[in-house]
């Protein structure tokens, strides 16, 4: 027994690289998105700017979310292995997600096939703060748009420089927040299983091969101008609800979908710019497909896979 746990807990090490590789090439067009749509900063500072962000995000308050769960190797082994197979067909689509829903809704799944009622009543808390921030995200960069003058918001910041060096700013913060939350989620999972040292060197691997290696760039372009086109003042917007919804969420220990706050935010600017969205259907299929369907997947999926495995 105590070697197949030992075996499983090395797999899972292993998984949990590549799962935070996916999980941040997935999430690039979270963090430069924006940015990249106006072209204010080019690929390789972008680049630079999140490796940094997530590694000092993550190292600095990622122990904040810890994950209250006391699930074995194996039952870690199989999530992080469900969690993989969502993320990497969406991200070969450039469909953006978030791998704090997909954890969540195969925790839900696992729960749900394990009878524990128990966890509903925090799986219930984590719903309604994302409602909260979906709408709270929209309302803020509608609000602030509005308040600069919609279209003509462009006149907010007229100096090139100063603009470059604010989108350096957000980008980083960007990259933190969701080191320090998404990736700092994911890592209690690991937690319990591996000493820090390994933990530490696991999640840096992670976080390179996937900035390098899977990138992202579909994501990136979606939410960058897919769209609608991103001018200089409209690209910092959606970064501003993201930052301080996620920073209150980490402060509270609740894992958040940075996606879903940072695409809120972008359809708060388009709104307050009074700008026609290319398709409204693309939207919204674009919110079913990267946020809707998987949740329930991922529920669906968790919960079919560990009553399959309880039969063999």
């Amino acid at each position: 027994m105590l070697v197949n746990e030992l075996l499983y807990a090395v797999l899972v090490e292993a998984l949990y690289a590549v799962v935070v590789a996916v999980a941040v090439g997935n999430n690039m067009g979270v963090i430069v998105g924006p940015s990249a749509g106006s072209r204010i900063l080019k690929e390789g500072a972008l680049t630079g700017l999140s490796i940094a962000g997530l590694i000092i995000g993550y190292f600095l308050e990622g122990w904040k979310l810890k994950t209250a769960t006391n699930l074995s190797p194996y039952t870690i082994f199989v999530s992080f292995v469900l969690a993989l197979l969502i993320l990497a067909l969406l991200t070969l689509e450039g469909f953006v997600t978030s791998i704090t829903q997909v954890f969540v809704g195969i925790y839900i799944g696992y729960l749900i096939y394990a009878g524990e009622t128990s966890e509903y009543s925090a799986i219930i808390n984590i719903g309604v703060y994302w409602v909260i921030t979906f709408s709270l995200s929209v309302a803020i960069s509608y609000l602030f748009m509005r308040s600069i003058g919609g279209k003509k918001g462009n006149v907010l910041i007229t100096n090139l420089l100063t603009l470059k060096l604010v989108s350096i700013s957000l980008v980083f913060l960007t990259a933190y927040t969701l080191g320090a939350n998404t990736i700092g989620f994911i890592a209690g999972f690991l937690n319990p299983l591996t000493n820090y040292e390994n933990l530490m060197l696991i999640t840096v691997t992670g976080v390179i091969l996937g900035v390098f290696m899977i990138k992202g760039s579909k994501g990136i372009s979606k939410l960058g101008s897919s769209f609608y086109g991103l001018r200089y003042t409209s690209a910092i917007v959606p970064y501003i609800s993201t930052l301080l919804l996620t920073e209150i969420g980490t402060q509270l220990s609740v894992p958040l979908p940075m996606s879903i706050s940072i695409f809120s935010g972008i359809l708060g600017v388009a709104a307050g710019m009074k700008l026609r969205l290319l398709s409204s259907r693309q939207v919204l299929a674009y919110i079913i497909i990267s946020w809707v369907i998987p949740l329930f997947l991922a529920i669906a999926l968790s919960y079919f896979t560990f009553w399959v495995l309880s039969l063999a």
